[in-house]
């Protein structure tokens, strides 16, 4: 906090007043370097948002920003206000889109019959952040999307749509 007041100009008591804790303004800081870097689509059709949203959010994760989250989560296991800020900034906001959208697909039928959301959810992201947990690399854009193809077949109804590199999902 010392640092980031200084960096700033500021006194440590203005630093404390935007930031509750140094485990916030880790958060505040790196969410705020991802934002542009990460939408949350809504093109109207859920196979495509997905698609969109998961091949940027590995994009991300494949730089250092997914080195900097992989940090955090690792962190986040004993550090009860670093779990707390990385929940509310990061973890929450993306949980709650992918369940409206999914929960919205399912009502437009854009999804198989008897589809349960998050398991599908955690099909979807599980590829993702699972390697960030056992300090692997997260999977490369090819990979991605031959994990998308086989996701996609067991959650969407109706015709595979075709990815940016040409590819059937």
């Amino acid at each position: 906090m010392e640092g980031a007041a200084q960096s700033a100009g500021a006194g440590k008591t203005t630093v404390y007043r935007w930031w509750k804790s140094r485990a916030d303004l880790a958060v505040e800081a790196f969410f705020h370097g991802t934002v542009d870097g990460l939408r949350l689509p809504e093109t109207g059709s859920a196979r495509d948002d997905f698609r969109h949203q998961i091949t940027e959010l590995a994009d991300l994760l494949r730089g250092p920003r997914g080195a900097a989250l992989a940090a955090m989560l690792g962190g986040a296991r004993t550090d009860p206000e670093l779990a707390r800020a990385l929940g509310e900034k990061w973890l929450d906001p993306r949980r709650r889109w992918g369940f409206e959208r999914m929960s919205r697909a399912a009502a437009a039928g854009e999804l198989k019959p008897g589809v349960d959301v998050g398991a599908a959810l955690a099909v979807l992201y599980g590829p993702l952040y699972t390697p960030l947990l056992f300090g692997q690399p997260v999977p490369d854009a090819q990979a991605v999307e031959r994990i998308l193809a086989i996701a996609f077949d067991g959650i969407f109804a109706g015709p595979a749509t075709t990815d940016r590199s040409g590819t059937k999902t």
